[in-house]
């Protein structure tokens, strides 16, 4: 290990305690990261070509999903079903084939919105790197191919993993009662997760970032409201919803550090 980096996680282990979110919420984390774009010269370009990355991720994820259910899947039942041409269950079948698609092409926009937004994370570390670096000198890791390509497979499994999320908030939303508040409550902890997460693999020194884990384990609940309201909210919620996480992984690190700096 070099000195640098022994100074640095000295730094870190100093700093440790000086940290304090206590009151931190959405609203708290949203406009700390206003204060980001603002502070910060540089960061706002990386926002917006990270947005527009997400956001054809989006439209081509539901464009193409959508396609390839229609065509090799939906429409040819149907016209197996209640056949072609302009007759009575030619009718119904048309109703019947724009309800199934209508209805699907809404999870699969939810499904694909959360497959980009996972996708994001491997271009928020980039980000949060540069808050730290206005702060504090660290010292950047050597590009290594093999340790790229393996984030890069990491990030895209636990991607493919979040497309089943909602499909599995959707089982635990049909429970009677506790449904609803308990999909929330979960729905948050996994938005809110991701700010966290972010700047916790940001850091050099391990057994920080063990500590901080095991101090912020209920922060995610606190800071992740905002986005499941928006996650609820079909089409119009979910257009918004990247760029409000964008900015609460921003306005955390941005937090955190000037925590530390205080």
């Amino acid at each position: 290990m070099s000195l640098n980096s022994k100074r640095e996680d000295v730094n870190e282990s100093n700093t440790q305690n000086k940290v304090s979110l206590q009151k931190t919420d959405a609203i708290t984390v949203l406009r700390a990261g206003h204060g980001a774009l603002a502070e910060i010269e540089g960061l706002r370009g990386l926002v917006i070509r990270g947005l527009f990355l997400n956001y054809f991720i989006f439209f081509v994820a539901t464009l193409v999903l959508n396609g390839l259910f229609y065509y090799q899947v939906l429409s040819p039942v149907i016209n197996w079903l209640f056949g072609g041409g302009d007759g009575f269950w030619a009718s119904v079948g048309t109703v019947v084939l724009w309800s199934i698609q209508l209805t699907v092409a809404a999870v699969i926009a939810l499904v694909a919105l959360r497959f980009s937004v996972e996708l994001m994370s491997f271009w928020h570390q980039s980000l949060v790197s540069r808050i730290i670096q206005n702060f504090r000198q660290i010292e950047d890791p050597a590009f290594s191919l093999k340790a790229w390509w393996a984030d890069l497979k990491y990030i895209v499994k636990e991607a493919l993993k979040s497309c089943l999320f909602p499909l599995l908030l959707l089982v635990v939303g049909m429970t009677p009662v506790i449904g609803l508040p308990l999909v929330f409550v979960l729905e948050s902890h996994l938005l809110g997760r991701q700010s966290v997460i972010v700047y916790l693999e940001s850091l050099t020194n391990p057994e920080e970032a063990t500590e901080l884990r095991k101090r912020w384990r209920w922060l995610p609940v606190r800071i992740g409201w905002l986005p499941t309201i928006l996650a609820f909210i079909p089409f119009i919620g979910w257009l918004f919803l990247p760029l409000t996480l964008t900015y609460e992984v921003l306005g955390f690190a941005f937090l955190v550090e000037k925590s530390r700096n205080s």
